[in-house]
């Protein structure tokens, strides 16, 4: 064969084996250390949870409020409703006190997790609380019990003003829940839940979302009026031997998922829900934790397979991700931020 026309052969090869291989080729990631890069529903976010770290004994949301990698902040977790004339159970009480004047100990004060909560959201961040979590009692035996948990919702963390003496924030009103449901929990009646609380949000301003965190091994955990109502959904690639990051099984779960989600006729609209890509920060022993240059790479992955419904990539859990660091000492939330905002 010619010298030339090997030449030609092998720069053809070279040509297709890269347009059809991109995830092979190595990426320079763009760091931005500075600014103040805040939430778009629409955009590429990172989203991370936040009131369970695993490595260290005094997590600050205010770490993560200061954090120009961080656009939305998940609290977890409300665990038990409780009824109408009491506070729902949540995770974070060790940030609170019962007031002085008040006898009933389900009434508790959280005014620097309040005042916290209000800098995330005047720097531009989205705070939600998740309904869940590895233990949780959050049966709904009816309608009804949908509805009337709507109302306490709104009314104890959102903008109701029904319950102000239940309020563990005062005036101050997240903005949205997410619906994390392990362990075999009972979803019934969750897509009336997300419904009625859909509902809500329209009545006031800013706008709020829903977003939903389900195993990567099982879409219908939630039923679909969940995801029909549901602005973001992170399913957790993570703990899930058959479908996590780095395992054989992550591309195809992702592909199930996108196109099931992209077949949704949501309440929303077209624009959502918005598939995120859930991942761990930190090395948990279980299965889906990958070192935070490996794991942008399997994002780049994750987000071809999803195209245009990418919203971006959700994390267990935020200060746990400050602690670990790649070999250039750079944290795991800001290796993935920059892995959002870079082109692929």
């Amino acid at each position: 064969m010619p010298l030339n026309t090997l030449r030609l052969l092998c720069a053809l090869a070279l040509t297709s084996w890269a347009s059809a291989s991109p995830a092979a080729l190595p990426r320079q990631l763009t760091y931005r250390d500075s600014g103040n890069y805040q939430f778009n529903p629409t955009s590429r976010n990172l989203a991370v949870y936040y009131g369970k770290a695993q490595n260290t004994d005094s997590p600050s949301l205010y770490d993560l409020c200061t954090n120009s990698n961080v656009d939305m902040i998940v609290m977890g977790f409300v665990r038990q409703l409780n009824g109408p004339t009491a506070l729902p159970s949540f995770g974070f009480t060790r940030y609170c006190k019962t007031p002085a004047t008040v006898t009933d100990k389900t009434r508790v004060s959280c005014p620097d997790m309040a005042a916290n909560i209000t800098f995330c959201q005047n720097m531009g961040k989205k705070v939600l609380i998740s309904l869940g979590g590895s233990v949780s009692n959050l049966t709904l035996d009816s309608v009804s019990d949908a509805h009337e948990a709507a109302s306490i919702l709104w009314n104890v963390f959102g903008a109701g003003a029904n319950s102000t003496a239940l309020r563990p924030f005062g005036n101050v009103a997240i903005d949205g829940f997410d619906f994390d449901f392990e362990s075999g929990a009972d979803t019934t009646h969750m897509d009336t839940l997300a419904s009625s609380l859909q509902s809500y949000f329209r009545s006031s301003s800013p706008e709020r979302y829903i977003s939903a965190a389900p195993l990567c091994a099982n879409n219908t955990i939630l039923p679909y009026g969940l995801y029909a109502n549901a602005n973001f959904v992170w399913p957790r690639f993570y703990n899930a031997k058959a479908c996590c990051f780095g395992s054989k099984g992550f591309n195809k779960s992702v592909s199930t998922w996108y196109n099931y989600l992209n077949s949704i006729n949501s309440d929303l609209g077209p624009t959502y829900p918005r598939v995120y890509l859930g991942g761990l920060s930190f090395n948990n022993s279980n299965s889906g934790f990958m070192e935070p240059d490996a794991f942008v790479n399997a994002t780049f992955t994750g987000r071809r397979l999803v195209q245009s419904k990418f919203g971006g990539v959700s994390l267990w859990e935020g200060t746990d991700g400050l602690v670990t660091k790649n070999a250039q000492g750079r944290d795991f939330l800001n290796v993935t931020k920059a892995g959002l905002l870079g082109d692929i």
